[in-house]
């Protein structure tokens, strides 16, 4: 393993595919205004594998477009930055996370560009045992978007499993809590039919969210 170990990193730029990283050890790290992307291969060759990060802090960066593949996160902060289109495969977070968007492809590419990382995010997903597992994560903010719910390994106690057929259900009642729609309208921002919803534990609002959610689960909306 290749260990770095309290150092900053500022405007490091990585663009287009092509590239692995691999067999890396991150601890306290800070990366600002970095960039990890690529936005013309669907077949996503630009890989990280292998790799630990341990209490790492991502500041106004972003990833767009990788594989991780084999990769532990324990503890993080992201401040500012994104993650859109990107595939997991055995990726694990552990302990304080902070807040954490996964998107999906970027709204801005082209058109065919986008249908062609849309579908190769399903097939990507086809051949996969799981894709993240959060069952130790503790989130102040989490919206897991573009990852299957089903190939999510979770703690059920504040992790709700939810599926694309309950949406309109769902939306029709009165009764619904606001967060609970607000899940099932982030279908239209998906291309997969399930999807993780997340009572945020180091949120102040933990206990109102799920609150929120097990209303779902005591209906039968949410697994």
């Amino acid at each position: 393993m290749n260990v770095v170990e309290k150092c900053s990193f500022e405007r490091l730029r990585q663009y287009g595919s092509g590239r692995v990283f691999s067999e890396l050890d991150l601890r306290s790290v800070k990366f600002s205004s970095c960039t990890l992307s690529q936005h013309d291969d669907p077949g996503f060759g630009l890989v990280v594998r292998d790799s630990t990060l341990r209490n790492c802090a991502f500041s106004a960066c972003v990833m767009a477009g990788v594989k991780l593949d084999n990769v532990v996160i324990e503890g993080a902060r992201f401040s500012r930055s994104s993650v859109t289109g990107c595939a997991f495969e055995n990726v694990t977070l552990r302990g304080k996370i902070g807040q954490l968007i996964l998107g999906g492809p970027v709204r801005s590419l082209p058109p065919e560009m986008f249908k062609a990382f849309s579908e190769a995010l399903v097939d990507f997903y086809r051949d996969v045992d799981w894709a993240l597992d959060i069952s130790d994560a503790v989130f102040s903010d989490a919206a897991i978007r573009a990852v299957p719910g089903e190939l999510i390994r979770r703690n059920p106690e504040r992790h709700f499993l939810i599926r694309r057929h309950n949406r309109e259900v769902v939306l029709s009642l009165p009764d619904a809590p606001d967060l609970v729609k607000a899940y099932f309208r982030d279908f239209d921002l998906t291309p997969f039919d399930s999807m993780m919803a997340v009572a945020a534990q180091g949120s102040k609002n933990f206990e109102k969210q799920l609150v929120d959610l097990q209303w779902l689960r005591e209906r039968g909306l949410a697994e």
